[in-house]
C-alpha cells in the first residue's frame, strides 16, 4: 500500500517522442552533442520538421548538416497549468520560438530560465538534456559570452 498522500504522489514520467525513419538522424545526432538540421541541397532551404521532399523546390536531395548552437528568442509563453500530470512539478515554465542563427528555421522548446528573465530578443544557445539513458532533447538557455 503506497503511504504519501495523493497531492504528494510523484508524477508520471514525461512523454519522450518517438523518432520516426525520417527524424532518426537528428534525435542520434542530440544524442552526440550535434545540433543539425535538414538542408536540401537542390535549393539550399532548411526543413524543421524533417521531411522526404523539400517543400520549396520539391527535391529529395536532403541532407543533415551542422548548424549554429546559438539563436534568438522570437516569441514565447509561460506555461501556468501543466499539459500533462508528468509537468505538474515544473510550472511555471517558459516555452519559446527560436530563431536559429545562419537558418530560416525556428525551432519550438522549452527554455532554462527563470520565467520572468525571458524575453523576445533574448540570445539563446542550445542545451542538451539527457531524459533517458538513450534519448537527449534540446532546450534553449541564456548565451553565455563567447
Amino acid at each position: 500500500m503506497n503511504s504519501k498522500a495523493p497531492d504528494q504522489a510523484q508524477p508520471p514520467p514525461k512523454p519522450i517522442p518517438v523518432p520516426s525513419s525520417v527524424s532518426a538522424p537528428f534525435w542520434e545526432a542530440l544524442r552526440r552533442r550535434d545540433f543539425v538540421l535538414q538542408r536540401c541541397s537542390g535549393c539550399g532551404a532548411y526543413n524543421h520538421p524533417p521531411k522526404i521532399t523539400c517543400p520549396r523546390c520539391h527535391s529529395q536531395r536532403l541532407e543533415w548538416v551542422p548548424v549554429s548552437k546559438t539563436g534568438t528568442v522570437y516569441s514565447y509563453t509561460i506555461v501556468h497549468r501543466p499539459p500533462l500530470p508528468a509537468f505538474k512539478n515544473d510550472v511555471p515554465y517558459a516555452v519559446g520560438l527560436v530563431d536559429i542563427d545562419g537558418t530560416d528555421v525556428r525551432l519550438l522548446s522549452s527554455l532554462v530560465m527563470p520565467p520572468g528573465e525571458v524575453k523576445v530578443g533574448l540570445p539563446v544557445q542550445v542545451m542538451f538534456d539527457d531524459v533517458a539513458p538513450d534519448f537527449t532533447l534540446f532546450r534553449f538557455e541564456k548565451r553565455t559570452a563567447s
